[in-house]
C-alpha cells in the first residue's frame, strides 16, 4: 500500500522532507515538530519517504498554548520552550503585517554530497545535489481563535544524475476556534506531493535493482483532521478524527516504459478518544483509544483495520522535564480472513529535558503498523513491504547554544522493521551532527553531516550512506 509523508520543520521552518515511515509524529502536534528535524537535509534524508499509510492519529495530546516570553542564554528557558525554539529578538524574523496576519517568507539553498544516492549494497553512486527550498508561513494575530497557512517546495538538481531530479511541495492550512477559555475546536488540511526515496522498505527498487525504476516513485497525499479538546479542569478529554488518501504515479523504468503503482492507492480513516485526569498539579494520567480503517481503491482484498489502547502520563511544560510517555497494545486485522491478524505491545512518547539554560535533550519513540504493498491482476509488486511491517522508531536529540547565534545539534535514530508473513527483519541506524549560525534576522548559515547504516536479513538490501550538506538561507 502507499505511505503518507509528513512535512517537518527544517531549521524551524516547514519544509517537505522524506522521513522513514513511522515518522508521522507531527499530525495535530505543532509542539512536537522541533529539535531533530532542524538539521535534516531537505528531501535527501537517507531513511527515505514511505509509501504506506500509517495511522494518522497517534496517541499524543494537543500541546498547550504557552506564551512565548523573551529569553536569553543566561536565563531559565520559559515553559514549553527549548534552546532552539525560544525567542531571540535580535535574530528572529519580524514578518510582514497584513491586517491581522503576519507573513513570514523564507528560502534556503543547500549544496549536498550524497555518497550513495541509490542506497545500494554494492557499487554505490555518489553525486552533488543542489536544492532550492522556498516557503512561507502566514500566521494570524487574532485576540482569540487562529488561522494559519503554510507552503513549501523543494527543487533538486543532481549534477551527474539529472533524471533523479524530483520536485516536491506542500500546502497546509490549520486553525483553532476557541469555544470557551478552556475548550476549542481545531483542524488541519494538507495537500502534498512527496516521493519514496531509495532505501525505504517500500521503494520498488532503484536503477541498479531488478525492478529498474529510473527515478523515485512520486504520489499525491491528501490529509484532513479535526478535533475538540476540553481542559482547564482536573478532568479533561479530547476527540480526534481524520482521513488521509494517497494516489500514486506510475514509476518510470530504465530504458523506457512504466511500472504501474495504482495498486497502492488507498484511504485511511481514523478516530481516537482521549480522557485525562490530573493526578497531582502538572501531572496528567490519561487513556487513549483509537482505530483506523485502511481501504485500497484497486486492491480491496488487502483492506485492514488497526486498533490501539494506551495508558500514558503527561507532564505539563512547566518543568525542566516535560512531555509524555505511554504504553498499550496494537492490533491489526485484515478484511480477508485468510490473512493473519497481528498484535503487539505499543509504546512511545516524547520527553524534553532542558538540562541547563544552554542545553536541551529530547527523547522520542513511536511504534506503528505499516500496511503492505498489495498486488492486483496485471500489476507487479517488487517492494519488500508487500507483506507490511511493524516499525519501532527511537530518536535521541541534543541541542546546545554555543553562542547566542550559534546552535549545535547531535542526533541518533534507531528504527526496526519487523515484516509480516516473511522471515525478515531490518534495522536502520542514523547519526547526525549539524550547526546553525544566525548572521542577522534575515540571513543564516548551516551545515550538517548524516551517516546511515541499514542492515537487513534479506540479501542485497543492506547499505551505507553519508550525506554532507552546506546551507545558506534567508527569512523575513
Amino acid at each position: 500500500m502507499a505511505t503518507i509523508v509528513p512535512s517537518v520543520k527544517i531549521d524551524s521552518r516547514h519544509v517537505l522532507a522524506a522521513p522513514d515511515r513511522g515518522a508521522r509524529l507531527g499530525i495535530l502536534l505543532g509542539g512536537l515538530k522541533c529539535c531533530f528535524a532542524a538539521f535534516c537535509v531537505v528531501g535527501l534524508l537517507p531513511a527515505s519517504a514511505v509509501a504506506q499509510i500509517t495511522g494518522p492519529l497517534q496517541p499524543y495530546a494537543v500541546p498547550l498554548n504557552v506564551p512565548q516570553l523573551p529569553a536569553r542564554g543566561e536565563q531559565p528557558i520559559s515553559p514549553g520552550q527549548t534552546v532552539t525554539s525560544r525567542p531571540r529578538p535580535e535574530f528572529d524574523p519580524t514578518g510582514l503585517r497584513f491586517g491581522d496576519f503576519f507573513w513570514f517568507p523564507r528560502a534556503e539553498l543547500d549544496e549536498s554530497y550524497n555518497s550513495n544516492i541509490f542506497a545500494t549494497s554494492t557499487s554505490p553512486s555518489a553525486d552533488l545535489i543542489t536544492a532550492l527550498a522556498p516557503g512561507f508561513d502566514l500566521r494570524s494575530n487574532f485576540p482569540r481563535n487562529a488561522l494559519n497557512l503554510h507552503g513549501s517546495a523543494v527543487l533538486q538538481d543532481y549534477a551527474r544524475h539529472p533524471t533523479q531530479n524530483t520536485p516536491t511541495g506542500s500546502v497546509n492550512v490549520d486553525g483553532r476556534l476557541d469555544v470557551t477559555a478552556e475548550s476549542s475546536l481545531y483542524g488541519n488540511a494538507q495537500v502534498s506531493r512527496p516521493y519514496i526515496s531509495y532505501g525505504s522498505p517500500n521503494s520498488p527498487g532503484s536503477p541498479g535493482s531488478p525492478a529498474g525504476i529510473a527515478q523515485p516513485v512520486t504520489y499525491w497525499d491528501y490529509l484532513a483532521t479535526a478535533g475538540y479538546q476540553q481542559g482547564g479542569r482536573r478532568f479533561s478529554y479530547q476527540v480526534d478524527v481524520g482521513v488521509e488518501a494517497a494516489q500514486y504515479n506510475a514509476a518510470q523504468l530504465v530504458g523506457g516504459g512504466v511500472l504501474p503503482q495504482s495498486s497502492q492507492d488507498a484511504t485511511a480513516s481514523s478516530a481516537a478518544v482521549r480522557a485525562g485526569y490530573e493526578i497531582v498539579p502538572d501531572y496528567v494520567g490519561y487513556m487513549r483509544v483509537g482505530g483506523s480503517l485502511f481501504n485500497y481503491w484497486h486492491a480491496t482484498h488487502n483492506n485492514s483495520s488497526t486498533y490501539h489502547v494506551d495508558l500514558g502520563l503527561q507532564i505539563l511544560p512547566r518543568h525542566l522535564i516535560y512531555g509524555e510517555a505511554y504504553v498499550g497494545y496494537l492490533v491489526q486485522n485484515f478484511a480477508q480472513s485468510s490473512l493473519p491478524s497481528t498484535s503487539a505491545p505499543d509504546y512511545g512518547g516524547r520527553l524534553v529535558w532542558n538540562v541547563t539554560p544552554l542545553d536541551t535533550l529530547s527523547f522520542t519513540g513511536l511504534r506503528a503498523f505499516t500496511t503492505g504493498t498489495p498486488a492486483v491482476s496485471g500489476v507487479t509488486v517488487t517492494g519488500p513491504a508487500g507483506n507490511g511491517y511493524l516499525s519501532t522508531n527511537i530518536t535521541v536529540n541534543a541541542d546546545h547554544e554555543l553562542l547566542r547565534n550559534l546552535l549545535l545539534n547531535l542526533n541518533i535514530t534507531f528504527t526496526n522493521y519487523s515484516f509480516q508473513g516473511i522471515t525478515r527483519t531490518d534495522d536502520s541506524f542514523v547519526g547526525g551532527a549539524g550547526l546553525r549560525y544566525l548572521i542577522n534576522r534575515n540571513l543564516f548559515l548551516g551545515g550538517l553531516f548524516s551517516y546511515q547504516r541499514y542492515i537487513s536479513t534479506a540479501s542485497g538490501s543492506s547499505f551505507t550512506q553519508n550525506i554532507l550538506t552546506l546551507r545558506v538561507g534567508t527569512q523575513f
